[in-house]
């Protein structure tokens, strides 16, 4: 009997190559895993990034914000007290130009029945007691009519200067106003352009694969707080919602530009959206993308303290209704 001794070494020859393919596979997928996993790591670290981008502006944005309203409360007491003198400085000026009519009249009468002086009055007293009198009177009126004229003058000097004050007050007011105003525009310019960049970076999350989205699925709530709205979501009945609902309202119009409207307080029978615990997420027809919020909402109902949702039941087909704690 003969045994072919070539088998054994064509069968170490492809135990060898089988392992060095299983070797080269193996490397080739933890490659293409590292070239897969790249693209995400670079995600997330740009969407960590852009959170910390987010936060602090949003810090330096609350403090623009509350620097403006300062200045504008300012800017309404400056213009007030400007207001104030303006008044009273015309109201001193129809005192002094009244007196000053009374004074003219004085003048004409004199002019017209002859002179004051005392040489005049003695030639035309009727008597020592009469001569007396009149001059009496006459030092009383000069003395009277002189000192209230330079009383009002003076009046009218000091309030002239106290409304030319309030208006170079008001001026810098409003200059102040002005400098505030720009430096929160700039602020919501740099918001603005955040948003732009984390609407990209949330539609490169989209493209990943499930799991890796499931980590990048949601921004934390000081960014979403921060954001604000990331598309121009049509509103309504925002006022008087609670804090669980206004941060489940952020985040929608942060997450889902899709959505039509969204809607909050309103008269309703039931209690929910009444006392500001609902909010109504239209959706159109779209109803892959209230599939998508209904879903993600209900994974999340311990973040937002979601009590329920309804979808896809009677009168829920264009939105999802959502209330909470």
């Amino acid at each position: 009997m003969k045994f072919d001794l070539k088998f054994p070494a064509r069968s170490r020859v492809r135990r060898q190559l089988a392992v060095a393919v299983a070797g080269c596979s193996a490397f080739g997928s933890m490659f293409l895993g590292t070239a897969q996993a790249e693209p995400a790591q670079d995600t997330v670290a740009n969407l960590t990034e852009l959170s910390k981008q987010v936060e602090q502006l949003a810090g330096t944005l609350h403090a623009a914000q509350v620097d403006y309203d300062n200045k504008l409360q300012l800017l309404a007491q400056a213009d007030q007290r400007h207001a104030d003198d303006v008044a009273a400085l015309n109201a001193t000026r129809a005192e002094l130009a009244g007196y000053q009519a009374t004074a003219d009249r004085l003048a004409a009468a004199v002019y017209m029945g002859g002179r004051t002086d005392g040489l005049h009055t003695i030639l035309t007293a009727a008597s020592p007691k009469g001569l007396i009198d009149q001059l009496s009177i006459q030092r009383s009126i000069a003395i009277e009519t002189g000192a209230q004229m330079q009383a009002y003058r003076r009046l009218e000097q000091r309030a002239r200067a106290i409304q030319a004050e309030s208006a170079k007050s008001l001026d810098e007011a409003r200059a102040a106003v002005d400098a505030a105003a720009a430096v929160r525009a700039d602020m919501q310019n740099k918001q603005t352009e955040l948003r732009t960049q984390v609407t990209m970076v949330r539609a490169r999350v989209a493209m990943l694969p499930p799991a890796e989205q499931s980590v990048l699925k949601t921004l934390p709530d000081s960014v979403v707080a921060a954001l604000g709205p990331i598309a121009p979501i049509p509103t309504v009945g925002m006022g008087g919602l609670v804090p669980n609902a206004r941060m489940l309202a952020a985040y929608i119009m942060a997450t889902y530009p899709g959505v039509r409207s969204i809607g909050g307080v309103r008269s309703d029978p039931l209690p929910d959206h009444p006392s500001g615990r609902a909010i109504d997420i239209m959706i159109g027809s779209d109803m892959s993308l209230g599939d998508a919020i209904n879903a993600d909402l209900q994974a999340q109902a311990g973040r937002f303290g979601i009590s329920y949702t309804m979808w896809r039941v009677a009168s829920h087909f264009d939105h999802v209704h959502v209330t909470v704690n």
